[in-house]
């Protein structure tokens, strides 16, 4: 799938329109039963109804129409200003997009005059476009005198936001159906029709409302967003089936992994990594903490799927925070923002599918992360859910140690045997020092590694102090400043020799207190495929 932001980048023209005289008592409620009202009923498409002069507009054409942005909807008027996206190029699909004041839903008119279109000449007797393309929200995240964006909905059911001073990373989807699933077609529902409430001027909170439809599903969501150092989403939503489906996801995922430290081989590129995110975090009903690192194996296809009761949370992260390990300015991936789910009803019982697929580059979204419910949902029974989004830097500490890196190899003249090198962390990153924080003692520490086929030989296993070696490698003794707490560095590592049979085996790796008895590390998980 074409990544979002290619779209948004080419899409930089948002509007502030002037509604209609029309308005329409709206609720959430409301909005719900027009989604099983929809879903009752055979599925038909919208017709495309946009002029051929905006359906061809090149990239370069689109890029050029700019947004006069202090026109924005409620500009002047409170906390949030609203833009809205211009149709062309690859956003050829409109919605419709309505003002919500005192429970009364007024339609907003596409309005020209609220666009500058650059060098482009508009053929003489072409209509306006029947709508927007999607929307993006302002607020003073960053300071008080501008007003950033920090959140987009744009194409199908593709949103994404941002917390203070982040760029834009992976993007969330309101749903998917069959995503990476060999053989079977996805479907891409959209968003056709939001509902934006008008913010009370105090107001530090931002509430819209969706309606959703495809070809196998109808569905209501309400949007509760507050923008912040974490940018928080409250997401209710009702979905109601038309029919079956073969997977159903939910709080889904895309984003981009297309090299790390952990792949083989490696593209000919002049950065050392570069991803959107690089692991996937799992909170268990039981509070254990499970890591599985992000990868790309060249021309295959990789599908893991986490069968969870209960769960507190999960989450795609971008742990990796140096800068040398990505060498790009322009694209900033260091500080690409990370994104935790926690589920409030409805994930009781499911499975989370996480899908890597083969990349050429870094503008297709190549990882799939979703949650599938057990049982799936009835054919016309409605199904509710609701689960709340986290898009931050840094999720909070755990207090275990957290897995920092994972690298790969063959030990020397060795070419049979593989050594697994997971560099475990406690802090993650330097952080300020409270009180007088103290290194564990690790003299009893123990890594304990699995591997899924009995056949596979573990020749070695072993854990090295890294912690010092760390702290060195900053330059004008910052390690050593009395106030900044450096993490504790542990590598752990293992060589294993996995057969000649062997393509593919599941292995796990996490540190033991022997002296406690307890576990002291997140549990690595890691997917390892034979790349020659």
């Amino acid at each position: 799938m074409t990544r979002v932001r290619l779209l948004i980048a080419a899409a930089a023209a948002c509007v502030s329109a002037m509604p209609t005289l029309h308005a329409e008592v709206f609720t959430f409620d409301l909005l719900r039963e027009k989604a099983r009202d929809l879903a009752a009923k055979p599925y038909q498409p919208r017709p495309n109804d946009l002029a051929a002069f905006w359906a061809n507009l090149s990239y370069d054409q689109h890029r050029d129409i700019r947004f006069k942005m202090e026109s924005g909807l409620w500009w002047d008027q409170g906390p949030f200003s609203i833009d809205f996206f211009h149709p062309g190029w690859t956003a050829k699909k409109t919605v419709s997009v309505f003002e919500v004041a005192d429970s009364q839903a007024k339609h907003l008119d596409f309005d020209t005059n609220l666009f500058d279109y650059g060098k482009n000449t508009i053929p003489a007797g072409t209509p306006p476009p029947p709508g927007y393309a999607g929307w993006r929200a302002r607020t003073h995240l960053n300071s008080p005198e501008y007003m950033d964006e920090f959140l987009v909905f744009l194409g199908a059911s593709y949103f994404r936001a941002i917390p203070k001073e982040a760029p834009y990373g992976l993007s969330a989807r309101g749903l998917s159906i069959n995503s990476g699933l060999p053989g079977v077609p996805e479907e891409f529902p959209d968003f056709r029709e939001f509902y934006l409430e008008k913010p009370a001027k105090d107001s530090n909170t931002l509430v819209a409302h969706a309606l959703l439809e495809g070809e196998s599903v109808a569905g209501a969501y309400k949007f509760t967003v507050t923008p912040g150092v974490e940018t928080v989403m409250d997401i209710e939503a009702e979905l109601t089936l038309r029919r079956p489906v073969k997977q159903l996801g939910l709080a889904p995922f895309s984003s981009m992994f297309w090299f790390g430290e952990n792949t083989h081989p490696r593209p000919y590129d002049f950065r050392p990594e570069v991803h959107d995110s690089d692991g996937f975090l799992m909170e268990l009903g039981s509070g254990n903490l499970h890591y599985r690192p992000l990868e790309h194996t060249q021309g295959q296809f990789r599908h893991c799927v986490f069968t969870m009761e209960n769960p507190r949370s999960w989450a795609l992260v971008q742990r990796d925070r140096s800068f040398s390990s990505y060498q790009d300015p322009e694209a900033a991936y260091h500080n690409r923002p990370s994104v935790k789910v926690e589920p409030v009803s409805g994930f009781s019982n499911g499975k989370i599918h996480l899908i890597e697929m083969p990349t050429v580059d870094e503008t297709n979204d190549n990882v799939i992360l979703v949650w599938e419910p057990t049982p799936g949902p009835e054919v016309g029974k409605p199904f509710q859910f609701h689960y709340r989004l986290k898009w931050m830097r840094d999720l909070p500490p755990s207090g275990l140690f957290t897995v920092r890196d994972t690298r790969l190899g063959n030990p020397v003249q060795k070419p049979d045997e593989v050594l697994v090198a997971i560099d475990f962390a406690k802090p993650l990153t330097p952080e300020q020092k409270v009180g007088d924080p103290k290194w564990d003692d690790i003299s009893k520490f123990k890594p304990v590694v699995t591997v899924n086929q009995p056949g596979v030989k573990i020749l070695h296993v072993g854990l090295s102090d890294l912690s010092m070696a760390n702290v060195d490698a900053l330059p004008a003794g910052l390690g050593r400043s009395k106030d900044v707490h450096m993490p504790q560095v542990l590598r752990a590592f293992f060589v294993l020799d996995p057969g000649k049979d062997v393509n593919d085996l599941d292995m796990t790796c996490e540190l033991l207190d022997e002296s406690t008895g307890k576990i002291v590390s997140e549990r690595w998980l890691y997917l390892w495929k034979k790349t020659h």
